[in-house]
């Protein structure tokens, strides 16, 4: 118990990573750990709209971990994450695994690696469930991230079309909706 109390511990700086997207209220941006319990709560909400049935605990679980090597590498905006910053991050939740008995660390290192490879039915609804939130954010604030770091309407469909309807199309469907809207009202401000 020692370790994984030291690891829960230490999970807790996830509360000091800010992220690049501002929270629904406009107040503040959020960090790490809000937005993980706020996938966690959409994925349980939207779960009727999952393209296939899913195992929720499952999802649930990677949304949770997936983010823990931000913790070590910080947060960036995913239009201008690497392949580089990606394995760091990948390196550095598996590092921080390591804290625990060799049982909970394979059963974490297992699901960050699922939800990575999105090879799965719930890997490919949790991977459009993390990428929604910021979207439906952005959204909400007229495209305020976006536009500040001159990311167009193309490029938020080319990153996230395939990756959000792989998981829920519906869930695609209405954020294409939305973003077209956005277009259309001219709230993408370099087009």
């Amino acid at each position: 118990m020692d370790d994984a109390i030291a690891f829960i511990r230490e999970a807790d700086k996830l509360k000091n990573i800010v992220r690049k997207t501002r929270n629904f209220s406009n107040e503040r941006y959020e960090n790490d750990a809000e937005h993980s319990w706020h996938i966690c709560l959409m994925a349980i909400t939207l779960q009727p709209w999952a393209n296939e049935a899913v195992d929720i605990a499952r999802v649930l679980k990677m949304l949770i971990l997936h983010d823990l090597g931000e913790i070590f590498c910080g947060d960036t905006i995913v239009y201008a994450k690497n392949d580089d910053h990606k394995r760091r991050e990948l390196e550095a939740a598996h590092d921080f695994f390591a804290m625990l008995g060799p049982l909970r660390q394979e059963e974490y290192y297992t699901l960050v690696n699922e939800f990575e490879a999105r090879a799965t039915p719930e890997a490919r609804y949790a991977n459009a469930i993390d990428r929604a939130e910021p979207i439906l954010q952005n959204m909400h604030h007229n495209g305020e991230t976006w536009n500040k770091n001159n990311i167009s309407f193309d490029r938020v469909v080319a990153l996230n079309a395939a990756l959000v309807s792989e998981g829920s199309r519906p869930l695609w469907e209405y954020i294409l909706r939305g973003l077209e809207g956005m277009r259309a009202a001219q709230r993408f401000s370099h087009e």
